[in-house]
Order: C-alpha cells, then sequence, then structure tokens
C-alpha cells in the first residue's frame, strides 16, 4: 500500500532533524536545507532504508554513526561527492529521489517514522529467514491455542455455576484437546 506523504509532514521532519543532527558532510545540511525550501523538488523525495536498491537515491550519515559520511546512487553507479548529487537533484528536479539518513535510532522517532515509506527496490520481508518465519509462526500457534485453553477454562466455570454437566463434559473434551496440541506445538523444533 502506497501512502502519499505531504510535503508538510516532510518540511516538518527535515525541520526536526536538522535542528538534532548534524551531518558528517555540511553539504548533506545544503541538500536537506535546499530541499526544505523547494516544495517542488520535496514532493519527489521519499524517505526510506537501503538507498544503494534505488535508481536515485542518497544516505547521509550524522556524526557519531559508523558508516560513510555521503553516498548518491544512480543507475548502478556509486558517487561520493554531494555536489554532483545537489546538482544532479537541481537539474532533474521531476524525477523520484530516495533519502536514506543514518542516525541514531531512528524508530524511536515519531518524527522519522511519520515519513518513512517502504522502499519500492528493496522489500524488508524479503530478508527475513526462514527460521525466524518458524519461529514466530510457532509463537503465534502457542499464544493462540493458549488463548483457546483460557477462553475454554473460563466457559468450563461457567458451566459449572450453571450446574450444565453436558455442557462441562463438552468443554472439558475440548480442553484435553488443546492441551494435546499445546503439547504437540511444544515438541515442534524451532528449525
Amino acid at each position: 500500500m502506497n501512502i502519499q506523504i505531504s510535503v508538510e509532514a516532510k518540511k516538518a521532519f527535515l525541520g526536526w532533524f536538522l535542528d538534532r543532527y548534524q551531518l558528517k558532510r555540511r553539504e548533506s545540511m545544503w541538500i536537506l536545507n535546499y530541499l526544505l525550501n523547494h516544495d517542488s523538488v520535496l514532493n519527489k523525495v521519499h524517505f526510506i532504508e537501503a538507498a544503494e536498491k534505488t535508481p536515485r537515491g542518497m544516505m547521509m550519515s550524522a556524526m557519531g554513526m559508523d558508516s560513510e559520511p555521503f553516498l548518491f546512487y544512480k543507475s548502478g553507479t556509486v558517487f561520493s561527492d554531494p555536489e554532483q548529487a545537489f546538482h544532479e537533484v537541481r537539474l532533474n528536479w521531476k524525477e523520484e529521489m530516495y533519502i536514506e539518513l543514518v542516525f541514531s535510532e531512528p524508530w524511536k522517532f515519531s518524527e522519522y517514522l511519520t515519513v518513512l515509506e517502504d522502499n519500492p527496490y528493496y522489500k524488508w520481508n524479503e530478508t527475513i529467514s526462514i527460521n525466524l518465519v518458524r519461529e514466530v509462526e510457532l509463537a503465534l500457534e502457542t499464544l493462540s491455542l493458549t488463548e483457546r485453553k483460557q477462553h475454554t477454562l473460563h466457559q468450563i466455570d461457567v458451566s459449572l455455576e450453571e450446574e450444565d454437566r453436558e455442557r462441562f463434559i463438552e468443554l472439558s473434551q475440548q480442553l484435553k484437546e488443546i492441551e494435546d496440541d499445546l503439547k504437540n506445538e511444544q515438541k515442534k523444533p524451532n528449525h
């Protein structure tokens, strides 16, 4: 699902980011300030992860990060000169531009999450290992069975209070099946 991020939201994010972070290359700050002041260009900008996977992207790093200070990706070629990237942005302002900002713990900031978009050239969920998928599926199945068990136990209590023998027997059988399923889930290997 593609959600269009408004220019206003992007401006608010850039203002927030520039107030809090110092970039490793001052030219990176110039580029972000240029975007902040040119709505038509900013409208074509998408804040993403994995800029190297895009046909036209930039990666800018804040001070204190281990990553390269600045990288510009265009049609499979990598450039480290921000001035070259700035001219590319100015001359080809009608083309989509993907920007990755590298700073500490970005996922903790709603300002960042508000503008972060899925990278159409790189799907994060394609990088998840099969083992992790299996572990999550097993955990979800166990959780579902545990919830069913709790619900059934409650229903058994109700049947006892109402002295409904038939319902009690039926629910007791269901509880036994759920507990058997839980035991079987716990025996499954995680990988």
